[in-house]
């Protein structure tokens, strides 16, 4: 089955899920924003750095449609992206997400989430992968049905699919594919603000040349709620991984005559930890958000990394109408397929101020610092971004 088939038949199932004949709330939230932004190293490369304008142009569509037993959510979108000396970059990304759910019978829920992203920012990889690519088209698929069944009231099983496949339009990185399936039981304690958490998951990527990794996942965690406004997570396990990946190796055969180069494999059966944790907070004025992960995922560079990744964040609404936002995030990255033996981190520092002058207007000026390390090459690269952005809204709300 094709990617095209997938992304078609998810379309479907979530339209089929949404029954018209239910009471319903719909609401249409159109926006367009208008991005001026400066940034000195577009790349984010070592070596002689390209600084450069951009000038952006985001039209998109949040949309809802809500019954008393399913709900139909979705993104349209497109970004316009101009260069101003760097115009062999311009291109139009892409943005359409649809997640649907659906009480099927009293204990059976189906939920589907599929999405097609073209994304030429940089950011898509560094968030799957933790590395940096330049920026080249990078086409994302994901087609992610599952099923809950609810055992009792207060223990419940899910069972999900996961198909992602990613194509890169510069030939210098590697298209991949990604099979997961998981199983995930959930039990909630008397006291109603714990439930503890058992998830199991079988993955699958796949590289050109016949390389892949395989990689067995059992976690155990829980969520917690301190308080309405105070939540806290964890989940931590092991990884089993199996890799098969294509290599050059030198023979040594007619030595000292002559060597040769020739095709091998790597094969490597390995134990990595896995955790993840975080907690919010949320008051009326003020909220924050912290977390720690580490996991393996698949990149453009033909191998899979295992990165970790620690990220906070803070929004604080000043006035009605002024609000401030400041986050960062950090990445460090190992291979852990044993092609090669690379190191980086990265992080980023960024802050922005949102002023709304109207209910539909917005303006919202912001800065960016971000820094990716080459810990075996001993190399570091730097970027300052700073923008400013306007944004209009004309949400649309209607009760069936």
């Amino acid at each position: 089955m094709g990617t095209k088939t997938r992304v078609g038949l998810a379309l479907l199932w979530t339209m089929w899920t949404a029954n018209p004949a239910v009471g319903a709330d719909w609401s249409l939230a159109p926006a367009v924003t208008q991005k001026s932004e400066f940034n000195s190293n577009i790349n984010l490369t070592f070596a002689r750095p390209i600084s450069d304008y951009i000038f952006t142009l985001e039209p998109k569509v949040d949309f809802n449609y809500t019954t008393e037993i399913s709900q139909l959510q979705g993104t349209l979108g497109l970004s316009g992206q101009h260069f101003i000396t760097q115009s062999q970059l311009d291109h139009i990304d892409q943005n359409y997400q649809l997640k649907g759910q659906c009480q099927a019978a009293p204990r059976l829920d189906l939920s589907l989430n599929s999405s097609y992203i073209v994304d030429t920012t940089l950011q898509q990889e560094l968030l799957v992968s933790g590395l940096v690519m330049s920026r080249t088209p990078r086409t994302a698929i994901l087609v992610n049905p599952g099923v809950t069944y609810h055992i009792t009231e207060r223990f419940r099983s899910t069972a999900y699919y996961h198909f992602n496949r990613v194509l890169y339009e510069d030939p210098d990185y590697s298209d991949y594919t990604s099979h997961l399936l998981g199983l995930t039981f959930n039990y909630v304690l008397a006291n109603e603000r714990t439930t503890l958490i058992n998830s199991n998951n079988l993955r699958t990527f796949l590289y050109p040349g016949g390389s892949s990794y395989k990689t067995l996942g059992i976690y155990l965690g829980a969520n917690h709620k301190f308080r309405e406004n105070w939540e806290f997570n964890l989940l931590a396990g092991i990884n089993i991984n199996n890799s098969n990946f294509a290599t050059q190796v030198l023979d040594y055969s007619q030595f000292p005559y002559y060597r040769t180069v020739r095709q091998g494999r790597t094969r490597n059966t390995t134990g990595t930890p896995y955790f993840k944790v975080s907690t919010t907070w949320s008051w009326a004025e003020l909220s924050m958000g912290a977390g720690f992960s580490r996991d393996q995922a698949p990149s453009a560079y033909g191998y899979v990394t295992n990165y970790n990744r620690l990220y906070a964040f803070m929004r604080y609404n000043l006035t009605e109408r002024w609000s401030w936002t400041l986050g960062g995030d950090y990445f460090l990255t190992t291979q852990a397929s044993q092609t090669n033996d690379i190191d980086y981190t990265y992080y980023n520092i960024n802050t922005q101020l949102a002023y709304r002058l109207t209910e539909r207007w917005s303006i919202t000026p912001g800065y960016r610092f971000s820094q990716r390390d080459d810990l075996t090459g001993h190399r570091s690269a730097q970027a300052h971004s700073a923008w400013v952005m306007a944004t209009y809204a004309y949400p649309l709300y209607y009760q069936k």
